[in-house]
């Protein structure tokens, strides 16, 4: 076989090979969902969908109907989306400003349309999804996002009334809805937010810790850490210690914000761990083997409770700058905190306004100081 051959066999071979890969990557291209236009009776705010004639139709799948993320429909709502360029992603929120219902008039397709999965990141209140894995997932159609308005979304996520009956079809009220809570703190000294600031978003962020809790003639140190974990519906801030020294048996604390209260904006709610040699470790309390109502029980949970975003900062009775030098700068913060029989506690935080940063927090009660530096 000549030269000329040899080497025309090796392109038709390559070409194969190159038509062979794009033939089996066209499955993953066109994995592309499948949606169904909606053809039920919708009504959102008590606004009846003519989704026959609208240029964005809401779509149904697996059973759940969706609704288009436009700017109009979004502000009908009283949803909002923050996209953040530099880090691909979206953040989803609700309880907004509403403004009057605006149709945008087109002609909708019969049957069912093709949906693709959005490649940037998304959160809904602030908690990041995941939206591959998720049973009903938010998607693309048409270039603009479609939102599940499952009952977990609408109503435990959102606090929106959610009704469906044969008759009526799907309704779906955000009217009622809690409105937008502020995280920021808000003292109305910009010097002492700027620094709670810091406090919150370290909080909300975790990491880990080395602390000393002195108290009924005893000094321990430990290691500890704050886990953040979140959905849309509740974060949960878990505090673990080893060796944990807040009381006998003792495992963790949990702190819940739940998302339609205002998240880290609202009172928590905060449950302890211990450790039963019969049971293991179980998420309540052994009451018989647990000082639950001790006071170095109690400071644990202060430092669970030490975070100060929005209407939480009312919490602080009194604050002070004892100490600053350049960037850094320590306060003494007079906080109330009830529970377990106890009221309140103060805290002393010390940050870097520079870095951004916390470099320690002393939390004291009648008895007991506890220090927590992070690692």
């Amino acid at each position: 076989m000549s030269t000329i051959n040899k080497t025309f066999l090796r392109v038709l071979l390559a070409i194969a090979c190159c038509i062979a890969l794009a033939f089996s990557l066209l499955p993953q291209a066109e994995a592309a969902m499948r949606a169904d236009v909606v053809t039920g009776k919708v009504t959102l705010n008590g606004q009846v969908i003519d989704n026959k004639n609208a240029k964005y139709p809401l779509l149904s799948y697996s059973n759940i109907t969706y609704f288009p993320m436009t700017y109009q429909l979004s502000r009908f709502m009283g949803v909002e989306t923050d996209w953040n360029n530099a880090a691909k992603s979206l953040n989803i929120t609700a309880g907004g400003a509403q403004s009057a219902y605006v149709a945008e008039p087109g002609k909708a397709p019969k049957g069912s349309v093709s949906v693709t999965l959005p490649s940037y990141r998304i959160s809904v209140n602030g908690a990041l999804i995941d939206n591959k894995e998720a049973t009903y997932p938010i998607f693309n159609y048409n270039g603009v996002t479609y939102f599940p308005l499952t009952f977990r979304y609408a109503y435990e996520s959102f606090g929106w009334g959610y009704q469906w009956d044969a008759e009526n079809g799907l309704r779906i009220d955000t009217t009622s809805a809690p409105a937008r809570v502020p995280t920021e703190p808000n003292t109305g000294n910009a010097a002492l937010d700027k620094a709670l600031t810091i406090l919150n978003s370290k909080y909300a962020t975790g990491g880990k810790y080395h602390g000393m809790l002195e108290g009924g003639g005893k000094k321990t140190g430990f290691d500890a850490a704050l886990d953040v974990s979140s959905t849309p519906d509740v974060t949960t801030v878990k505090f673990t210690a080893e060796p944990f020294p807040f009381f006998d048996n003792g495992v963790s604390y949990f702190a819940n914000y739940y998302a339609v209260k205002g998240g880290f904006a609202s009172d928590e709610q905060i449950s302890i761990s211990g450790n039963s040699p019969e049971l293991g470790d179980v998420g309540y309390p052994i009451y018989a083997e647990v000082a639950v109502w001790a006071e170095n029980s109690y400071i644990g949970k202060c430092f669970l409770d030490c975070q100060f975003a929005g209407a939480r900062s009312k919490h602080i009775t009194d604050a002070k700058r004892v100490s600053s030098s350049g960037s850094t700068e320590t306060w003494e913060l007079t906080v109330t905190f009830a529970s377990d029989g106890f009221t309140g506690y103060t805290a002393e935080l010390s940050i870097d306004t520079a870095k951004s940063i916390v470099t320690q927090i002393v939390i004291r009660t009648a008895n007991y100081t506890l220090t927590m530096t992070p690692a």
